[in-house]
């Protein structure tokens, strides 16, 4: 169960790395961007410069961050509504958290599933995108990959869960 853990742990640190490359990257051009079309206002038009596919290269990191984000946090990511599992023994309550677990599981199969799918379709038909022009494969495959390390964490915290009992119940930790 260790070896598990460690893998689970890696994945999640490796998503967080992700994540954050994600986000600064949509800061970075978002912030090249304004600043680009301030000084184009300010020159008159002189200094023409423009990031062109701001909002695509915004939109699918934010898309990177989101899935890298929810792979990394999965056993942190449900809601809990103290009205109904306050009074719920401990036994209930994580037995219902490895439920949702697996039920991320079969939610990341689905995406990984979809998303490869869709890799292999942009490739065939030659999908791009549409201001960059790029080809969306890769956009698409990472994604997959994204998915699939939800899948494998989601699967993992699932297991660990069901053997030991133990689980981030945020009640306790006042999150």
């Amino acid at each position: 169960m260790a070896f598990l853990i460690r893998i689970s742990r890696f994945i999640a640190k490796m998503c967080e790395f992700i994540g954050g490359v994600s986000l600064i990257i949509i800061v970075v051009s978002t912030i090249a961007d304004v600043f680009f079309r301030y000084m184009f206002k300010l020159t008159g038009g002189e200094l023409g410069f423009t990031i062109k596919g701001g909002v695509e290269i915004v939109s699918y990191f934010m898309f990177f961050a989101l899935l890298a984000a929810f792979a990394a946090y999965v056993e942190r990511s449900q809601i809990i509504v103290d009205v109904f599992t306050q009074k719920m023994p401990q036994s209930i309550k994580g037995y219902m958290m490895g439920i949702f677990m697996m039920g991320f599981f079969l939610i990341g199969i689905v995406f990984t599933w979809g998303l490869y799918e869709n890799a292999v379709d942009a490739v065939h038909f030659g999908k791009v995108t549409q201001d960059l022009r790029i080809s969306m494969m890769p956009i698409y495959a990472l994604s997959s990959f994204l998915s699939a390390l939800l899948a494998i964490r989601a699967l993992i915290e699932s297991i660990n869960i069901f053997t030991t009992g133990e689980f981030f119940d945020a009640e306790e930790t006042g999150a």
